[in-house]
C-alpha cells in the first residue's frame, strides 16, 4: 500500500524526470514546455499539491489544484511516472479523499485533458468528473483535448 503526502520540490522533480510518455505528451501539448520546468513550479504557497508514494518512499504520481480568479473554481491536474501502472488500485484509493477535499475547497474543479491520455480519462471518471466537450484544437500544439469538471455534491 502506498501513501499520500504534501508534495515537495524533490518529489515533483523526480516525477518530471520519469513521467509516463502520455503525461509528457500532454505537458508538451498544453504548454510546449518540458515538465522539468513546469512541475517544480507547482509546489508552493497557495497550492494544494500531493504526491503518491510507494511504500518504499518512491514518488509515483503528483496531483493538485490551482486557484483561479474565481474563488469557487480550482484547476485540478495530475501527472505520474510509469510506475503508477503497478499501483493503480492504491493510487485510486489514496487519491480519492484528497480530490474530494479539493472539491470542498473549490466547489467546482475543472481543467482540460489531452484526448490521447486515456489513463487520465479513467482516473477522472472514477473520481466522478464529467467530460463536458471535446475541443479539436487546444493548447500550445493545437491538438484535441477534453474539458472536464466536477461540482461538489451538496444536499438540498
Amino acid at each position: 500500500m502506498g501513501y499520500v503526502q504534501r508534495a515537495t520540490v524533490e518529489d515533483v522533480t523526480f516525477i518530471a524526470a520519469n513521467l509516463r510518455q502520455a503525461d509528457r505528451m500532454e505537458c508538451d501539448a498544453t504548454t510546449a514546455m518540458p515538465p522539468e520546468l513546469i512541475l517544480p513550479q507547482s509546489v508552493g504557497a497557495r497550492r494544494d499539491v500531493w504526491t503518491f508514494h510507494r511504500n518504499d518512499g518512491l514518488p509515483v504520481g503528483v496531483f493538485g489544484a490551482d486557484p483561479t480568479p474565481i474563488p469557487e473554481v480550482g484547476i485540478v491536474w495530475m501527472m505520474s511516472t510509469g510506475v503508477v501502472n503497478d499501483h493503480k488500485r492504491e493510487f485510486l484509493t489514496e487519491s480519492r479523499p484528497f480530490v474530494w477535499a479539493l472539491n470542498d475547497q473549490y466547489p467546482i474543479i475543472t481543467n482540460m485533458v489531452d484526448a490521447r491520455n486515456t489513463l487520465h480519462h479513467r482516473w477522472l471518471k472514477w473520481l466522478g468528473f464529467s467530460f463536458l466537450r471535446r475541443i479539436e484544437q487546444w493548447g500550445a500544439r493545437s491538438v484535441p483535448f477534453y474539458e472536464f469538471a466536477r461540482m461538489k455534491q451538496t444536499c438540498a
